[in-house]
């Protein structure tokens, strides 16, 4: 029976889920959606998860997982787009870095 809470689930939780390979036993975000109410995460989170796709598969699995949790700010749809600005920052820190010097 689920309880009347709501919980919020950070980006570990969610990382965990997606990208560490475990054993039989649920993740810690299976057990929270089955426990509680309601589960909810920030833009700014499922937009760090989806900058860590490498691929087409992986993002897929990412956006499947937000299925049963709230996102918090805008739509989940606007996090990709977010989580896809930050991937290629990511890639050209290095370059406006060495630009500075």
């Amino acid at each position: 029976m689920k309880n009347k809470f709501e919980i919020f689930v950070d980006t570990d939780i969610l990382w965990e889920h997606l990208f560490l390979k475990r054993s039989k036993d649920s993740s810690v975000l299976e057990k929270a959606i089955g426990i509680f109410d309601g589960c909810y995460t920030s833009v700014i989170n499922a937009s760090e998860i989806f900058s860590e796709c490498s691929d087409e598969k992986m993002l897929f699995k990412a956006k499947n997982s937000f299925e049963k949790i709230g996102i918090l700010g805008i739509p989940l749809r606007y996090s990709v787009k977010i989580g896809e600005l930050m991937k290629v920052i990511k890639k050209k820190t290095p370059e406006i870095l060495s630009g500075i010097r």
